[in-house]
């Protein structure tokens, strides 16, 4: 249905304005006469910003906000229309604030929140709707989406700590390539020109860096041209599924990387499942809503194994072992978690244990990585100095 934009009065003079999901004008006036309010403009919204409005993507910080605001406005008993519309007014986030307008009108309508946010799919991931829609069948909405909004925060955090992680070592490697550039393209070119003229024979490591110098400049357009393709076609295989199921599977077995990402993964398992059989779901339901939050293919490809062999009644722990994609710390907090009937908390204290392990991890990489980048870095400055220098000793001594 196409979306209008609409302004309205009661006889009270009191103004609303807002987006709703009509299939013409005569239901917005229908729909807000009920409420007590008359129509004074209405159009439609353009059909395409609308769409890339609603369907842009939203990041796990608006989630976590989202989730958050709702939670203490719920607890704090206004109603979950109310809440929304709440919400809405306080977002930042263009984006979502007319997803969020969207949503509230159709609550206005009487439908579910779980029916009015999976409308908006491509916004709210399938574990969140999954999740509201046991807080609608329970009872316990409040604290279905505190849960949530933890989920969504530690999801941030670990985000953000990745990042910050990253930083650094990014900013080595590009200052890298561009001191490389600089030298091939600038300084080499310059001393070669300077060198030239002068009856000397050059050093083999002059020579060669001179050469490679020359077919930098000679082809610098075909190398770029080069690189960008190479980006093109490997995101391309990367998005593709045999592409993404052989790349997701190379990151868990990558050396120094693929531990922190199997750690990732694990924490995010664990969280996951620890909020799903918390909130009641069934294992089996908890597993097949796992199968979307895990964010890598190859361990999501596994998981179709283990969903099989649960539902045969073997157990959660056993399965997710003979997978082999998780450690055994794991497995073990499994199978107590099995043995005790305390499934759910053994899987909340991995993930905090595991969301450790990512950070510990990340910071001794970042150690590892900035010294040696630095080593390099001086290493290919230290050969520059040295096959300029060597010629113009030579040249010294011949005096």
């Amino acid at each position: 249905m196409p979306l209008f934009l609409y302004k309205a009065k009661n006889l009270s003079g009191e103004e609303i304005s807002g987006r709703y999901h009509a299939k013409d004008a005569s239901e917005i006036d229908f729909m807000l006469k009920d409420q007590g309010f008359f129509v004074t403009e209405s159009r439609m919204d353009n059909a395409r910003e609308a769409r890339r409005r609603m369907f842009e993507k939203v990041g796990a910080r608006d989630l976590a906000l989202f989730c958050r605001q709702m939670a203490a406005l719920l607890q704090a008993g206004v109603t979950i229309s109310d809440s929304v519309a709440i919400v809405r007014d306080q977002s930042e986030n263009k984006r979502f604030k007319a997803v969020l307008d969207v949503v509230y009108g159709e609550l206005q309508r009487g439908k579910l929140l779980s029916e009015a946010l999976a409308q908006h799919d491509k916004v709210f991931p399938s574990f969140l709707l999954s999740m509201v829609k046991v807080g609608e069948y329970s009872g316990y909405m409040d604290d279905i989406v505190g849960k949530l909004a933890d989920y969504y925060e530690n999801d941030f955090k670990t985000r953000n700590k990745i990042r910050s992680a990253m930083t650094y070592p990014i900013i080595l490697l590009v200052l890298m390539a561009g001191v490389i550039v600089l030298l091939l393209t600038k300084i080499v070119p310059m001393f070669n020109d300077m060198l030239t003229g002068m009856d000397v024979e050059l050093p083999l490591i002059t020579r060669g860096l001179i050469g490679f110098s020359e077919f930098v400049l000679g082809n610098f357009v075909m190398i770029i041209a080069a690189i960008l393709l190479i980006v093109v076609v490997f995101t391309r295989y990367v998005k593709s599924k045999k592409g993404s199921l052989s790349y997701d599977g190379f990151k868990l077995r990558m050396p120094i990387f693929g531990g922190i990402t199997t750690k990732i993964v694990t924490a995010r398992f664990s969280r996951s499942m620890g909020i799903l059989l918390k909130s009641g779901i069934p294992v089996i339901n908890a597993i097949e809503i796992m199968s979307e939050l895990i964010g890598n293919k190859y361990v999501e490809h596994k998981f179709q194994t283990c969903k099989d062999e649960i539902r045969e009644g073997r157990g959660i722990a056993a399965p997710i072992e003979r997978a082999g994609i998780f450690p055994p710390l794991l497995v073990q907090m499994l199978s107590v978690g099995e043995s005790t009937g305390e499934l759910d908390n053994m899987l909340t204290r991995t993930a905090a244990y595991f969301d450790d392990e990512v950070q510990n991890s990340l910071q001794k990489l970042t150690t590892f990585i900035e010294p040696i980048l630095l080593v390099i870095l001086a290493g290919i400055v230290s050969v520059v100095i040295l096959a300029v220098m060597m010629p113009m000793v030579e040249i010294m001594n011949s005096i």
